[in-house]
């Protein structure tokens, strides 16, 4: 879309002045309307996958990648005679963009994450394409074994300077949130986690703590052995008990026996 800016001036003589039939004095302003014609474009925003920083491989099947992998995703425009620019990006265990359970890692056109190891934007508001890599991750439950990208893009019409953002550290709290009227939402997925031997670990919550199964079943564990232990204990008594018995009872009947003979 083009912005044309007209000035418009208006003149008007010193001595001006219309007398109306009722007294009123009022200047009279002819109003000239201007049309000017607009024309709608359609373009098509698609989000890929690559198997590194070159983006030139594509995965071609769903990606199965392990937490120590990283995603290199690449989000273009056709055609590519505009520029484009994330505003927004997220990841989400379903297909549904609009979830409860979402993972925010570019916000305000600037990534959230500070660990360039973890997130790093490559390109973004500088042509028709942009371009970040971040490390696989996985949302917290054994049932969530997916992960869905999704980002919200803008289309620029204008240079560089207005649609680049600026994420340095020292405008970073002087950054406002820019209302984004012609935004639009591109997805991908699914991405699968592959679970290795060296990635099952502990499932922890927020807090750092074991779930609530890993309690219960060290709860039963522990009665186990107790009753395992209290058993082991009477049976290790009547070991010693009954044969004791025995004893005295022989003896007891080879007494009465001698008793009879005499």
């Amino acid at each position: 879309r083009n912005y044309i800016n007209i000035t418009f001036v208006c003149r008007y003589p010193i001595n001006y002045m219309v007398q109306q039939p009722n007294g009123r004095n009022m200047i009279r302003v002819d109003v000239r309307s201007i049309t000017l014609n607009t024309e709608d474009g359609n373009f098509s925003v698609s989000m890929l996958l690559y198997k590194d920083q070159a983006f030139k491989d594509r995965w071609t099947t769903v990606p199965s990648l392990t937490l120590d992998d990283d995603v290199f995703v690449k989000v273009f425009m056709i055609p590519a005679h505009l520029t484009l620019r994330l505003e927004r990006c997220w990841a989400t265990p379903t297909s549904h963009p609009f979830g409860n359970i979402q993972y925010t890692f570019i916000r305000d056109s600037c990534p959230v994450l500070t660990n360039k190891q973890t997130l790093s934007v490559l390109r973004n508001g500088e042509g028709p394409e942009a371009t970040f890599r971040i490390q696989m991750f996985k949302f917290v439950g054994s049932s969530y074994t997916d992960v869905f990208l999704h980002c919200n893009v803008q289309i620029c019409h204008s240079g560089r300077s207005v649609c680049q953002p600026n994420c340095s550290v020292e405008d970073g709290f002087m950054r406002i949130r820019r209302d984004i009227p012609l935004s639009h939402t591109v997805s991908y997925g699914p991405i699968r986690r592959l679970v290795t031997l060296d990635n099952v670990k502990p499932n922890l919550n927020s807090s750092g703590v074991p779930p609530v199964e890993t309690f219960v079943l060290g709860g039963l564990l522990v009665i186990l052995i107790l009753v395992t232990g209290v058993f082991g204990r009477l049976w290790l008594r009547s070991r010693h008990f009954y044969p004791a018995r025995e004893i005295q009872l022989t003896l007891s009947n080879i007494h009465h026996i001698s008793e009879v003979a005499s």
